[in-house]
């Protein structure tokens, strides 16, 4: 094998090696833009979870306020039936 053989091998494998260098580049530009893409995503997603954590409080409230409206409704309801069976306001109390 002459010089000129060898150098000609040698530039034949530089060659390949720049071709899959230039090919894992492209694929590596590639992995970037997802992972751009992902954390977009990701960023959507927190903002998202945070709202619907946002909502959920609220409704916890509502379920909450509407619970004592209607225990206090049903303790002015006991207090009226009192009232209308008794002719008082007040409970009725044991006497021995």
């Amino acid at each position: 094998m002459t010089d000129s053989e060898k150098l000609d091998l040698i530039l034949s494998k530089i060659t390949e090696m720049d071709a899959r260098q230039a090919s894992m580049d492209a694929r590596l530009e590639s992995m970037d833009a997802r992972q751009a893409s992902m954390d977009k995503r990701l960023n959507r997603l927190e903002v998202g979870q945070a709202e619907i954590k946002k909502e959920l409080y609220m409704l916890n409230r509502q379920i909450a306020d509407t619970y004592r409206l209607a225990l206090d409704a049903w303790g002015k309801s006991a207090e009226n039936r009192v009232w209308l069976e008794t002719g008082s306001p007040e409970p009725a109390t044991a006497t021995a």
